[in-house]
Order: structure tokens, then sequence, then C-alpha cells
């Protein structure tokens, strides 16, 4: 992942620079994920890194679909950090996803980064794990469509969609619908390990 990063940042300065500036921020926000919690700064200056790549992308190109949605997914993710941050981080993340909907309405990525958004944003807030779901479906449906013509652009959410619909299923108790998400998920990418080594053991346990 930091040699993906490395590549994608050498790459800002060329004629697909925009491009090149989202996978520099998508490797950040992948990398954040697999850190683990207790090290909050360094989680900290690796979205603070992906928020400059992707506020550069915007810049670029401003119909990025895909660099607006990542980028109100890395504001939610430093609110998570930072729940004092939340008055000035949330309406930036609401307007980045307002512009992802406007320039991506049929892109699943746009959909499974606003449904991590309700799915982890409390109630009280706004945040509902059953619209979550809605819209886990929504991208896994659009992601039967088809990758773009271009190999370049982003292709990625087809796996992940489904294995966010059986974490929603989980998370409510629906063991059979959330194993075969996860199953779906395994079949699109038998090399998903959050599915395999994460997920799956977690609902065989919970499951009893």
């Amino acid at each position: 992942m930091k040699q993906a990063r490395a590549w994608a940042k050498q790459a800002t300065g060329g004629n697909r620079a925009a491009l090149a500036h989202y996978y520099a921020a998508l490797a950040d926000y992948r990398m954040s994920n697999r850190l683990p919690e207790e090290d909050e700064a360094r989680r900290e200056r690796v979205i603070e890194d992906a928020i400059g790549h992707l506020k550069r992308a915007t810049e670029i190109n401003g119909t990025m679909a895909d660099a607006w949605a990542l980028l109100s997914g890395c504001y939610g993710q430093m609110m998570g950090m930072n729940p004092m941050q939340g008055m000035s981080l949330g309406p930036k993340a609401n307007e980045a996803m307002k512009r992802a909907k406007e320039h991506g309405p049929n892109n699943p990525r746009v959909w499974i980064i606003d449904g991590t958004s309700d799915f982890y944003t409390p109630g009280m807030f706004g945040g509902d794990k059953e619209k979550a779901l809605t819209k886990f479906e929504k991208a896994a449906r659009l992601a039967e469509q088809g990758s773009p013509d271009d190999p370049l652009m982003p292709s990625w959410g087809h796996a992940e969609a489904h294995a966010w619909v059986g974490v929603a299923h989980m998370e409510a108790e629906r063991y059979d619908p959330a194993r075969t998400a996860f199953e779906t998920a395994l079949d699109l990418n038998p090399d998903y390990g959050w599915v395999r080594s994460v997920l799956l053991p977690r609902l065989e346990q919970q499951a009893g």
C-alpha cells in the first residue's frame, strides 16, 4: 500500500494528475483502516495527507465523483477521531458528498461511502444502519453494471458493497442474509481478506 501511494504521488505532476492524487488518497484511506485504533496520531496524519490529495484532485477536476466521495469519507474518519471537530468538518463532509452525488449518481463507490457514513454516525446525529443497508444494496446493484471503459479509472467496490450489506445484516442479527452477502463478496474476490479473515469468523461467533 505504501508503494502504491509512492507511485501515485510520483504521477501527480503528469497529465492524469487528478487521478494520481485520488489514488494517493485512496492508498492513505486504506492504510488508515489497517492501523491500530490506538495509534490515533499516525492515523490522523495519514487521513490529513489523503484530504490534501483529494482537495487537489477536486481542484483539478471538479466533476470527479470518486474524489468528492472519498473526501467526504475522509472528513468522516477525521470526525470519528476528533468528535469536537464535527461542527466544522460535518458541513464539509456533507458538501463533498452532495458534489459526489451530483457528478456520480450511479457510481457505486459514492453509495458505499455514503452508506458507511450512515452506518457509523450515531443515531442522535442522523445515523441509521437500515438506511445504510439500503445504500449498500444500491451500490451492489450499480456495481453489477460493469467497470468503466478506461482501465485507469476507479472500478473497485463490487465485492466491498456486498461485504457492507453483510455487515449491516450482521449488526441487525440477520445472520443468514449476512452469510449470503459475505459469500457473494468472496465469489467476486476470493482473496478478500477482510471478509474471509475478519467478517466471516465474527459472524460464526455471533451466530453461535
